[in-house]
């Protein structure tokens, strides 16, 4: 495969195929849909019922945005590379030396050494040697617009070849990975969806649909019905239609903070404080009799007292296969034998004195009992649902690419950097204020000072994304110090959207975090919301751990989303603080780290929420939590 980024044209030129943009008395065509830099392009004319002017008459190649595409229009002096006509006559053939720089380009057909447009060809590619040996495809323009048509073009297909085809993928997903392509973009060679059983062309050009979703997707051109694809380029897609006509909000919540400690379970946080008989199912909503305690004894064990001092001296294993065999196909049985990495210890239960916030919160705003860690593993697996809601890659094993990044030097290989469009792309496109806040950010600390007493960039899942970091990420409103949240609140410059990690001494992790220290964090944010005259009605406050940590749960995750294929983990605390929540109410709507994506697609953006094509479309919306009596609406519960 060779990948082509910067060509973006529909390619169409091989000898004998009129261009349908010329002048009636004039046409011109290119022998090859691509030619090597500095090769030769072989130019052929023709000029109808009359002779051309020799030595007056000229062609001349023009690289694409250069020049006007229509006949009659001009083009400016400076030519990338040109040749008079050689001969008078009705038709001729012109070698002209291909410009060095690659790139797409036309070839203009100019009369008595003037600059008016008489004819124009069709586009070409000028490649280097070795990706010109290759099948070539092309789109033209560089930028689509979502839900519309574009002409995808190719040349170099083996003519031996039925039924090829052509798709867009989302740009982090491949044919050598996944089948996921984008459902509505795609079409075989001759066009349509419906198999024919018929051969390739070697060169030829087809309609599209461009996906619905804004990013950048690769189109790949794949053989003979399979997933055997040759070559592809990428695509960038806009969506005028994302954003709200003015700056609003769907419902009165003009603000959300999430903030994200890290690796417990429903069970280890709220196992002693609800009371409902394992295995009821209630169906009321109101207080702790409305959801269900953790079983007494999990094979032979009884629970061990989750203090601060006891999360401290054990960190459960938590890597997706150790999670996995785990909750065996939802018997959730092994968690304390059966396993490598069971333990007694992972059967651990939180008191009112440990998780007396939890206990404080749950009973005066709202908890969710039902809702799930997004996959199986650990912590940065999991933070890409809070970004871009589907599987990237497994557990901790890779680190953010950029090094210009603020925070630990500990790390000298696994770094990765992905493509795929978040649900913060989607605010900065439509303008709406986003920051992600972490306590230690501005430490900037050498390269033996580490998590959990440093700020770790891999606790951020947006530092993966490079079209949201660059070389001056350190000094983005988007990633700033936690300390900077307090000062915000107070001087009202509050993001609409904002995300809160502490450093992992204060994150309540086990082994390096006490609970008590992050809640805290959580209840000092919780003080300053509700001190703040400004922001005390119209902003919720989301807590919601990465992941359960490998500590116990009792209830069997839900099935594995056909959309992504991985399955969930167990269930985490969800708590929802502030004005326009519901209060000592218990939520038993399923739900998931990717809900809160589709919360801020409904609340700041225009039209349907799912507009990541990601586990968007299918979760379950937050709306359960809110008092509708405050939200001026009904925010949906799906």
């Amino acid at each position: 495969m060779h990948l082509v980024t910067i060509l973006f044209a529909a390619i169409l030129s091989c000898r004998g195929n009129a261009a349908s943009l010329n002048e009636q008395n004039y046409t011109i065509s290119v022998n090859s849909c691509c030619i090597k830099t500095g090769g030769a392009i072989d130019a052929y004319w023709t000029v109808y019922g009359e002779v051309s002017d020799e030595n007056a008459d000229w062609i001349g190649i023009y690289k694409s945005g250069r020049c006007e595409t229509t006949v009659g229009s001009s083009c400016p002096s400076n030519s990338d590379a040109w040749s008079y006509i050689s001969s008078s006559g009705t038709s001729g053939q012109q070698i002209i030396t291909a410009p060095s720089a690659i790139g797409i380009y036309r070839a203009y057909y100019f009369h008595d050494n003037g600059y008016t447009i008489k004819a124009i060809s069709q586009s070409f590619s000028i490649l280097s040697s070795s990706l010109c040996a290759a099948l070539n495809l092309t789109v033209n323009p560089e930028t689509q617009v979502s839900n519309q048509t574009v002409v995808v073009s190719w040349c170099g297909a083996s003519t031996s070849d039925i039924d090829d085809w052509i798709a867009f993928w989302q740009i982090d997903s491949s044919p050598s990975t996944d089948h996921n392509y984008t459902p509505s973009a795609w079409a075989y060679t001759y066009g349509g969806t419906i198999p024919k059983n018929q051969y390739t062309t070697a060169s030829g050009q087809v309609s599209i649909q461009v996906p619905s979703l804004h990013g950048t997707y690769t189109v790949y051109y794949c053989k003979t019905n399979g997933y055997i694809c040759s070559s592809y380029i990428t695509v960038k897609v806009v969506n005028p239609n994302i954003c709200k006509p003015s700056a609003s909000t769907t419902s009165t919540v003009e603000h959300i903070i999430i903030i994200v400690p890290e690796n417990h379970s429903f069970d280890s946080i709220y196992g002693r404080y609800c009371q409902a008989t394992t295995g009821s199912k209630p169906t009321c909503n109101i207080g702790p009799s409305c959801c269900e305690a953790a079983p007494n004894n999990v094979s032979g064990s009884f629970p061990i007292t989750l203090t601060d001092q006891q999360n401290l001296a054990y960190d459960p294993n938590h890597s997706a296969s150790c999670e996995t065999c785990e909750i065996d196909n939802g018997l959730m049985d092994r968690y304390v034998t059966g396993c490598s990495c069971s333990s007694p210890s992972n059967f651990a239960i939180a008191d009112s004195t440990s998780a007396g916030g939890y206990y404080s919160w749950a009973s005066s705003y709202a908890i969710a009992d039902n809702f799930f860690q997004s996959t199986a593993g650990a912590s940065s697996e999991n933070n890409m649902y809070f970004a871009t809601g589907k599987f990237l890659f497994l557990d901790n094993n890779v680190v953010p690419q950029n090094r210009n990044m603020n925070g630990a030097r500990c790390y000298t290989a696994n770094f990765a950097s992905y493509d795929s469009t978040t649900i913060t792309d989607l605010l900065n496109y439509c303008g709406i204020y986003w920051t992600f806040y972490a306590e230690g950010y501005d430490q900037n600390p050498s390269s033996n000072q580490c998590y959990p007493y440093y700020y770790d960039a891999s606790d951020d899942p947006f530092t993966y994304f490079p079209n949201l970091i660059n070389s001056s990420e350190r000094y983005s409103q988007n990633f700033r110090d936690y300390t900077n949240l307090h000062s915000d609140i107070r001087a009202g410059k509050l993001p609409a959207v904002s995300y809160v990690k502490g450093l992992g001494i204060h994150s309540e992790h086990p082994g390096y975090s006490t609970l008590t220290a992050g809640e805290t964090i959580s209840q000092n944010v919780i003080n300053a919301i509700n001190a703040s005259n400004t922001y005390k009605e119209n902003t919720v406050i989301f807590l919601l751990p990465d992941e359960s940590g490998g500590f116990y749960d009792h209830v069997a995750p839900p099935p594995k989303r056909t959309i992504d294929n991985q399955p969930y983990g167990p269930r985490v605390p969800f708590v929802a603080v502030g004005h326009q929540i519901k209060q000592n109410y218990v939520s038993h709507v399923q739900m998931e780290s990717s809900s809160l994506i589709k919360f801020i697609e409904w609340n700041w953006l225009n039209g349907q929420p799912g507009q990541l094509e990601t586990r968007d479309t299918v979760v379950n919306n937050i709306g359960d939590m809110f008092d509708h009596t405050k939200t001026g609406v009904e925010i949906p519960s799906n």
